[in-house]
């Protein structure tokens, strides 16, 4: 049993496992707290964020056994009872103490990620990842080329000039085709979007 403990290892065997359940874990929380907020901007509520900072993961396993045996003998035996005893122990304990810490995304850090706009490479990239360019469009985007989409809630919302609209389906239609690709390169040390079209 004592060969048998040193050359196991619980360890590697929890890796594959956690890494993947704790992934799946955070990104749901992740959709679930976004949809919140999506409700409470909604309603004119106040969006909270709260980060996990970091997972810590420790298990513990531990066993013992134990073995005692004992032969005796009296001179003033008692018949029909036996003189020597023999007693068997085992014992075994798992302990699994994962530590989540959370950390509240405030003051400049939660404004700076709230209201920065969202650069026009990284809308490019989810296009160019096979997400439909229409809708990527008419979620992140207000004006293209001066056709505004449709934007504000209830006390100020704007409707979308029709154009917007005929140009998210000509854009979408293009997509499909694969005629267009684009790419993200830097140059200078500033991002820039190659955009190829297909003879």
């Amino acid at each position: 049993m004592l060969g048998l403990a040193g050359c196991s290892s619980i360890g590697p065997g929890t890796v594959t496992r956690d890494r993947f359940d704790y992934t799946g874990a955070v990104a749901e929380s992740w959709k679930s707290q976004m949809l919140l907020n999506l409700v409470k901007l909604r309603y004119g509520d106040a969006p909270v964020f709260l980060d996990i900072g970091q997972i810590v993961a420790g298990y513990t396993v531990q066993g013992t056994f134990s073995a005692l045996g004992s032969v005796y003998s009296t001179s003033a035996g008692v018949p029909g009872v036996p003189n020597s005893s023999v007693t068997l122990g085992a014992q075994g304990q798992y302990t699994d103490r994962p530590t989540i810490t959370y950390a509240p995304l405030a003051g400049e850090r939660f404004a700076r990620s709230l209201m920065t706009p969202i650069p026009p490479a990284s809308l490019l990239s989810l296009i160019q990842a096979g997400n439909p360019v229409d809708l990527v469009l008419r979620l992140a985007v207000h004006v293209v080329n001066g056709i505004n989409n449709r934007y504000g809630g209830d006390a100020r919302a704007r409707s979308a000039d029709p154009e917007f609209y005929l140009l998210l389906e000509r854009l979408r239609r293009i997509q499909l085709s694969g005629l267009i690709g684009l790419r993200v390169r830097w140059v200078d040390q500033e991002e820039s979007v190659l955009m190829t079209f297909r003879r």
